[in-house]
């Protein structure tokens, strides 16, 4: 048979819409991204959860795992999709056959069974075109997300620089960025480029994946945008903080004689993340860590103050505070950045900005203002009455004012939440649902407030009355957390009837045990 004729057809592999037509879809709607998140939910999307649990996607599932947990092998699914690949590409297959391979790979998890699918093949030696060919024809008109991704595997395993823009947009579908990204480091001359346009498509694993692959990338443009965007990422910062530090040379760039506000304020998230540590490596592994705090204090010193630079000398104070472990450097030079941030953290202007920020309840930077405003020792429970007053639903508010609260203070948070959250509506359980969506808001609200309490015995106790009979889990847990930090003697009577009543009918275990455990301690 002439291969020049070797051909798969144009028919649809079942009525379901393809993720082709999808990123097409959204390309014209969009541009080339990134893309918004509603563009991020895929043709064959399971039903969300109507129980509050979180849903975890399926792109979040693989990035965990390939960071954390690694992949585990499925010899058997390796061996039915390599021989059904074999059999396919020795002759011309029917419609039927194609079904068949997109269906068999649709069951499969292809984090587990891409590299050995791909080392299967290359003992077999099947024709490389052909293979690229099935792999095209189920990237097109594949349904399923996994057999999509199968088939960008195979496209990276035998394609070249004609694929790139098939690559590219579906690529832009976070769920198969890393499928994407490292088939176009696999076909593409010029693959730090290629990886570029990709990394700068996407947001969240997808920019993750991608920036992976850019690392020790010696193109100045690409250096120059991983120190100024493509850390940035809608998972944690600290997955790309290092690789942007040293592949883009963090310190040599705050060399610069003139350096501009939005390098400086990206260079203090990137310390921010490496001074958090986390995920991947942190400010001990950072070799210029040292030189480079001391540049970034030397810069913060002659600039204005600002919210992001602001927590981000925050940042590094608390690193510098408590280290972690033995860092690889002089215990002096830690002694001598600690005493350079302390004298930047203790100028005024921080305190001036703080205020600033915090006197209007709408301002954009109010929720970092009064994140900040107990570390410089600016008081804020006014204010955050006032920023409840316009949003009550604001459980981050409620949360960092009640714990700043003085006893006075906690008595009027909680005559506030009573006048102006829902308590009759949020009588509502007991259940088992998570608290996760906007339905659940005033629920979340209800328990930051409750959840400081355990400072404050007998204080809000109609909350607490509320909170025990809540549909949300971690509310009535918040409500039982919080009578059992109070001395025996401070937990009313009343209080101990109602947790005896919310204990026979508790549908969580963890929960129950808990009550039982407060009603045994108290009279």
């Amino acid at each position: 048979m002439n291969p020049g004729t070797w051909k798969l057809g144009d028919d649809p592999l079942d009525d379901r819409p393809t993720f082709l037509a999808h990123a097409l879809a959204m390309s014209l709607l969009h541009g080339p991204g990134p893309w918004p998140e509603d563009a991020q939910r895929l043709p064959d999307e399971p039903p969300r959860p109507d129980d509050g649990a979180p849903y975890v996607p399926s792109v979040v599932l693989d990035g965990v795992r390939t960071h954390h947990f690694g992949t585990t092998p499925d010899t058997g699914a390796v061996t039915r999709a390599a021989d059904l690949l074999v059999e396919l590409v020795t002759a011309e297959p029917a419609h039927a056959d194609l079904v068949r391979l997109h269906d068999l790979l649709a069951a499969a998890r292809a984090i587990d069974l891409a590299d050995d699918l791909i080392a299967e093949l290359g003992r077999r030696r099947p024709r490389g075109d052909r293979i690229r060919a099935l792999g095209r024809h189920l990237a097109e008109h594949g349904t399923r997300r996994e057999a999509v991704k199968i088939g960008l595997v195979l496209v990276g395993a035998c394609g070249d620089e004609r694929d790139r823009d098939l690559l590219l947009l579906l690529g832009t579908l976070e769920e198969f960025t890393l499928y994407a990204v490292v088939a176009l480091t696999r076909t593409q001359p010029d693959r730090q480029r290629a990886v570029y346009e990709l990394a700068r498509r996407v947001s969240a694993w997808g920019r993750i994946h991608a920036v992976e692959r850019l690392k020790d990338c010696d193109d100045p443009e690409v250096k120059d945008w991983l120190l100024r965007e493509g850390y940035r990422n809608g998972i944690m910062n600290e997955y790309l903080a290092h690789l942007a530090a040293t592949t883009g040379d963090l310190y040599t760039a705050l060399l610069e004689p003139d350096i501009d506000d939005e390098l400086l304020d990206s260079a203090g998230l990137i310390l921010t993340a490496l001074a958090i540590g986390g995920p991947a490596e942190d400010m001990g592994d950072y070799a210029e860590a040292v030189p480079a705090m001391h540049r970034f204090a030397d810069l913060l010193d002659g600039r204005d103050a600002g919210l992001v630079r602001l927590t981000s000398l925050d940042a590094v104070l608390r690193f510098l505070r408590d280290p972690g472990g033995s860092p690889p450097w002089p215990a002096e030079e830690t002694e001598r950045l600690l005493w350079r941030y302390e004298r930047l953290a203790g100028q005024r202007r921080w305190r001036e900005l703080v205020l600033t920020h915090l006197s209007d309840p709408h301002d954009p930077g109010f929720g970092t203002a009064l994140w900040m405003a107990p570390a410089l020792g600016v008081p804020m429970v006014e204010q955050a009455v006032a920023r409840l007053e316009s949003d009550p639903m604001d459980e981050w508010t409620w949360r960092l004012a009640i714990r700043h609260a003085t006893p006075g203070q906690a008595e009027r948070l909680c005559h506030l939440a009573g006048r102006l959250l829902p308590l009759a509506e949020l009588v509502n359980g007991p259940g088992e649902h998570y608290g996760f969506g906007e339905e659940c808001t005033a629920d979340r609200a209800l328990g930051s407030v409750v959840g400081g309490l355990d400072g404050f015995p007998r204080t809000g106790l109609p909350l607490i009355r509320v909170a025990l009979a809540n549909r949300v889990v971690h509310v009535r847990r918040d409500a039982v957390r919080a009578l059992a930090a109070w001395p025996a003697p401070a937990v009313p009577e009343e209080a101990v009837g109602w947790v005896r009543q919310a204990a026979a009918v508790e549908p969580d275990e963890v929960t129950r045990d808990e009550m039982a455990a407060l009603l045994a301690r108290t009279p």
